[in-house]
């Protein structure tokens, strides 16, 4: 942390100094050291999914890892005026979009609700859910992280 004198003394000479400092923050990148769709899938995104495909069960790790994936398309497609078109070709995109979008506005209706399945003798496995069919968060992470894998390759 950088800190700066307000005033400097000199008793040998006796005098003060109050020296005037200007400080001017410059951002030049767009969230930290990312500053597009690649850097932030390799950086961000990949780390999170890492995260979580290495504690499966951690629903804060699958949180932040669908949360980062969902704003990817955001990253790719930014200035494209049909990006919310394109965003619908990203396997899961609704899904994923409830999910990401609950972790921040509590809203119990949504089309795709999270949910677990808890088996004797087998581990918890996260879910989404949509009337009859159920997701396994974990292999809908895989399917997307492949989808993006192979566009910004």
């Amino acid at each position: 942390m950088a800190w700066f004198a307000k005033e400097i003394r000199v008793p040998e000479l006796g005098i003060v100094i109050y020296p005037e400092v200007k400080v001017t923050v410059t951002h030049s990148q767009s969230i930290f050291s990312c500053y597009n769709a690649n850097k932030y899938y390799k950086d961000i995104v990949k780390e999170n999914l890492k995260d979580f495909y290495s504690d499966p069960i951690n629903e804060r790790k699958a949180i932040n890892a669908c949360i980062t994936l969902y704003h990817l398309a955001d990253w790719y497609w930014k200035d494209d005026p049909k990006k919310q078109e394109k965003k619908k070709s990203v396997p899961y995109s609704l899904a994923l979009a409830d999910l990401a979008n609950a972790s921040k506005h509590f809203e119990p209706e949504r089309t795709y609700l999270s949910g677990s399945i808890e088996e004797t003798n087998k581990a918890k496995v996260l879910t989404l859910n949509h009337g009859d069919q159920i997701i396994k968060i974990e292999d809908m992470l895989h399917e997307i992280e492949d989808y993006w894998d192979k566009l910004l390759k």
